[in-house]
């Protein structure tokens, strides 16, 4: 029962912040600027809600679905960052479409890289493959 805290901790700290990057981007927008772009720019702006609600549903079911099974960990580390991918192509096609540059491929790609391989670090340190989990953030924010 020792290890349920520390999985919970590290898959909730593996699908980092609160809210998705669609919404985060549609947050940082000016209300102006959305006024000003058109329907196409609203329209984009809406679809943050619904990237919001998957990232919550990942914070609680990433840990859930480790804890019932550690041979569902390569699914669910596939399935993470096919959503964080789809989320962030969405917020770049939400500031393209709101007058905003877009995010590059090779961004979008490399943050999604960064937290498949952070999430694959504390799926390790979970299953007593690696060091504490202090440590790993200690040198991922560096």
């Amino acid at each position: 029962m020792h290890r349920l805290p520390t999985i919970i901790l590290a898959s909730v700290l593996t699908v980092s912040g609160c809210s998705s990057v669609s919404h985060q981007t549609a947050r940082d927008m000016a209300p102006e600027q959305i006024a000003v772009s058109g329907e196409s720019c609203s329209e984009a702006v809406e679809t943050a809600s619904s990237h919001d609600e998957l990232k919550w549903g990942r914070m609680i079911a990433t840990p859930v679905l480790t804890v019932a099974s550690a041979g569902l960990i390569p699914a669910l580390l596939g399935a993470n960052a096919a959503l964080d991918y789809a989320d962030r192509k969405n917020a770049s096609q939400m500031r393209e479409a709101c007058g905003y540059a877009p995010l590059s491929n090779q961004r979008i790609l490399a943050d999604v890289a960064t937290n498949t391989g952070i999430s694959m670090g504390l799926t390790a340190i979970d299953l007593g493959l690696g060091s504490d989990v202090a440590r790993v953030q200690a040198n991922s924010s560096n």
